[in-house]
């Protein structure tokens, strides 16, 4: 009984497999032909190694952070050495009880106001960054918008060595425009 119901089965299977498929007719087939995407990208590394304004703005940066820290270097530098002669007087007895209090509230409040000079340098550097950041970035998306408009770019995806985007064709390559561009301006 069950192969004469599996023998149906693949026979009523074979039927509808083998019936024509009703086809609907139209007089004019309208077919919808979608836009490709005009795509483009610009290296995130290059732009940065060679905008000049970011490398002067860096440039300047640096300078300006290696002079902090060695300014905060001698300062501590400085700091410690009068720790140091003033703990050999204290060990030399040269100094009175009341004296070496005063000392160290003298010692303690110079720590507290390098600490201080310290924290209120990192937060200016750290501003000061963040600022050159969001120029580069406002000055990079500005020309980018222009250069999308122009050219009728749907999207511009920055690549960059081990981000995201892992291989791109070079002919989509619009850094070299891009710097052109960036270079040119004078922001």
């Amino acid at each position: 009984m069950s192969i004469v119901a599996l023998l149906a089965t693949v026979g009523l299977a074979v039927k509808v497999f083998q019936s024509p498929t009703p086809t609907m007719i139209t007089e004019d087939p309208v077919i919808e032909q979608e836009k490709p995407l005009k795509i483009a990208y610009v290296n995130a590394d290059t732009l940065l190694e060679k905008y000049d304004f970011f490398k002067k703005q860096r440039e300047a940066f640096q300078k300006k952070e290696k002079d902090a820290d060695a300014s905060l270097k001698a300062k501590g530098r400085a700091l410690e050495k009068d720790f140091m002669a003033t703990q050999e007087k204290a060990q030399k007895g040269l100094l009175a009880p009341s004296a070496m209090q005063a000392e160290e509230q003298r010692l303690m409040a110079a720590q507290q106001k390098l600490v201080a000079e310290q924290e209120r340098i990192t937060k200016s550097l750290l501003e000061e960054d963040k600022k050159i950041r969001d120029e580069l970035q406002k000055a990079i998306l500005d020309r980018l918008t222009e250069i999308k408009k122009e050219e009728g770019f749907d999207f511009i995806f920055s690549y960059t060595a081990g981000g995201q985007l892992l291989a791109a064709n070079d002919s989509l390559d619009i850094t070299q425009r891009v710097l052109e561009i960036l270079n040119a301006k004078k922001d």
